[in-house]
């Protein structure tokens, strides 16, 4: 049996739910009159460049009540996932949408593990999992240095500094974190 909480949260949803799909039936159905209405409306092409503002807005239906908290951790935890998700690849669509950067793909789309990895974090932070926290910054780290190798590869001159800058600094950590076991290893011997 649920806790009158999670019940009246659950029934909340429901009734919102059902709202908006009673709203969007109903566009459905005025589809033809309102298309009718608007087809002598057209937004310019500035105001759509800003198209991937909805999926940064869409995020923030999954990451306010996930981070606002609540009850329900583990509830809270699946929901910080699809929103980090939707920001980080709204926030690199954006990006290239302003910027009429398209091309920036080429190593843009490493926002998507590294995005994945944030929202696994968080969520195993939200629901004191330590496995998820750990899946996560490696899914995250995976995809700063997709992005420092691609950006190597594609970018320009600016990126390739940059992320040279980047796999010399993970680089030099690994290596002294490798030598520092190594040397605590033989002063304890």
């Amino acid at each position: 049996m649920m806790p009158p909480y999670t019940r009246r949260v659950s029934r909340t949803i429901e009734l919102i739910a059902g709202v908006v799909l009673l709203i969007v039936g109903l566009v459905v159905l005025a589809s033809g009159p309102i298309g009718d209405l608007l087809s002598g409306l057209t937004p310019g092409e500035e105001l759509l460049r800003w198209w991937p503002i909805v999926l940064v807005g869409l995020s923030l239906f999954f990451l306010v009540p996930a981070l606002l908290g609540g009850p329900n951790r583990r509830l809270r935890a699946g929901m910080v996932i699809p929103g980090a998700l939707l920001a980080g690849i709204g926030g690199a669509l954006l990006y290239s949408s302003l910027g009429d950067r398209w091309g920036a793909w080429n190593y843009l789309w490493s926002v998507i593990p590294f995005s994945f990895g944030l929202g696994l974090y968080a969520a195993g932070w939200i629901a004191d999992a330590p496995a998820f926290k750990w899946i996560g910054s490696a899914t995250a780290a995976g995809g700063i240095v997709a992005y420092l190798v691609f950006a190597t590869a594609f970018g320009g001159e600016a990126f390739r500094l940059v992320a040279a800058l980047g796999i010399l600094a993970i680089g030099g950590a690994l290596t002294i974190g490798g030598l520092a076991e190594r040397l605590s290893r033989k002063s304890a011997a």
